[in-house]
C-alpha cells in the first residue's frame, strides 16, 4: 500500500508538533521548578528582611526611650536643683532679717558674753588679741564689751576694731601673730546654717533620684 504525499505531509506534522509540545511541557515544567525555588528563596529573604527591620526597629525605639528618659531625669533634676537653691535663699534672707532684728534685742548681749567667754578659752595664751565689731556695736555697746572682756581672762591683752565686712553682729578675732583666729559672728552663723540647709536638701534629692532608678 502507497503513502500518499498528503498522509506524508500529516505523519511530519505531527511528529513535529510532538516535539514542539513536548519541548513546551519541559520548558512549563522547568520554569515551575525554577518558580517554586525562587519563590521560597525570596520569601527567605523577605522573612529575614522583616526580623533585621524589626530589629533595628526596637533597637531604635529603645534607644530612643532611654534618651528620653535620660533627658526627663536631667530636667528634673535641673528643676529640682533650682528650687533647692530657691528655698536656701529663702531661708537666707528669712535669717538675714532676724539677725538685724536680734543685734536690737537683749538677747544679743547674752550671745556676746557667751562668745566673748568661748573667745577667752581660745586665747588663754596669746599675748594679745585683736577683736573686730561692726560698727553700731562699738558705739552703742562699747562699754559693754569692754566690760565683759575685762571681768575674763584677756583684759589688758585686747584690742577692738571696726570689722572689715557685713558681719551682721557678733565678732572675729585673731591673736597678734595671726596664727588663732575664732568667728563668732552672726553672718557666720548663718552660713553654716545655710550650708547645713544645703546639706539636708542634697541629701533629700538623692534619695529622691536613688527612689527613681
Amino acid at each position: 500500500m502507497s503513502v500518499s504525499v498528503e498522509d506524508k505531509i500529516e505523519l511530519f506534522r505531527n511528529i513535529i508538533f510532538k516535539d514542539i509540545e513536548e519541548s513546551a511541557y519541559d520548558r512549563r515544567h522547568k520554569a515551575a521548578e525554577g518558580f517554586e525555588q525562587n519563590k521560597s528563596r525570596l520569601l527567605q529573604e523577605v522573612e529575614v528582611k522583616k526580623n533585621q527591620i524589626m530589629k533595628e526597629a526596637e533597637k531604635k525605639a529603645e534607644k530612643e526611650k532611654q534618651q528620653l528618659i535620660a533627658k526627663t531625669k536631667s530636667q528634673v533634676h535641673h528643676r529640682l536643683l533650682e528650687k533647692r537653691q530657691q528655698f536656701i535663699n529663702e531661708v537666707t534672707e528669712l535669717l538675714i532679717r532676724k539677725a538685724d532684728s536680734f543685734v536690737s534685742e537683749e538677747g544679743y548681749k547674752e550671745y556676746l558674753a557667751a562668745s566673748l567667754k568661748k573667745a577667752a578659752v581660745v586665747f588663754e595664751n596669746a599675748a594679745s588679741v585683736q577683736f573686730a565689731f561692726t560698727k553700731r556695736d562699738l558705739e552703742t555697746l562699747k562699754e559693754f564689751i569692754e566690760r565683759e572682756i575685762a571681768s575674763g581672762e584677756l583684759k589688758d591683752r585686747c584690742q577692738l576694731k571696726e570689722a572689715e565686712k557685713n558681719i551682721i553682729g557678733g565678732f572675729y578675732a585673731e591673736d597678734g601673730k595671726r596664727e588663732i583666729q575664732v568667728d563668732y559672728t552672726l553672718r557666720s552663723l548663718i552660713e553654716e546654717n545655710r550650708e547645713l540647709i544645703g546639706s539636708s536638701i542634697s541629701r533629700r534629692l538623692d534619695e529622691v533620684q536613688g527612689d527613681g532608678h
